[in-house]
């Protein structure tokens, strides 16, 4: 039970991460490697509050915008 909820906890954290690094791609204007940071180790907490920041962000821009 408890390695179930594990892997669940890691792969949530796996798609916010990549998540994150597509929001900060488009809102920088640049790329990045994924097989560089793939192996990057992100606390949970930090990747959810990146997700608000940078998802509130990107919906300012883009409605500012049109």
């Amino acid at each position: 039970m408890t390695l179930d909820i594990r892997n669940n906890w890691n792969a949530l954290n796996r798609a916010l991460t990549i998540i994150n690094l597509f929001l900060f791609m488009v809102l920088t204007a640049q790329g990045f490697n994924y097989e560089e940071l793939k192996d990057k180790k992100i606390p949970i907490v930090l990747n959810v509050l990146l997700l608000l920041i940078m998802g509130s962000i990107a919906f300012i821009v883009i409605y500012k915008l049109v």
